[in-house]
């Protein structure tokens, strides 16, 4: 995959948002949101797996695969319609949200970036 002139700021950001992602931990309200909810939060981590992989393959210029790609190309709430209290993790869970909020603008980038 090449990187157009045009799109070149856009993978700079991306590939600080990829190594911000490769530093960072995930919030430990995972564990209190699936306590506390009964929701398991094994959706978090597929979304973040999603995010966190389709970077990998664009820092290394690959094409994503098709599959992943069509996945991807839904946002979280669409991914996970069984959260529906998303409004909840905002309001409860604020570093939970942000970290989902964090992986979707990467994800809405990536988009931007490929097309």
């Amino acid at each position: 995959m090449k990187i157009s002139r045009d799109k070149q700021g856009l993978f700079d950001d991306v590939k600080q948002r990829y190594q911000y992602l490769l530093d960072s931990s995930y919030p430990d309200e995972i564990v209190s949101f699936e306590k506390e909810t009964g929701i398991f939060s094994d959706d978090f981590y597929l979304f973040f797996s999603l995010v966190a992989g389709s970077l990998s393959y664009v820092i290394d210029h690959k094409r994503i695969p098709k599959k992943q790609l069509n996945v991807l190309r839904q946002s979280f709430e669409e991914q996970y319609p069984q959260i529906k209290s998303y409004q909840q993790i905002h309001e409860s869970y604020p570093l939970l949200h942000s970290y989902v909020q964090y992986h979707e603008e990467t994800r809405k980038q990536i988009i931007a970036l490929i097309q």
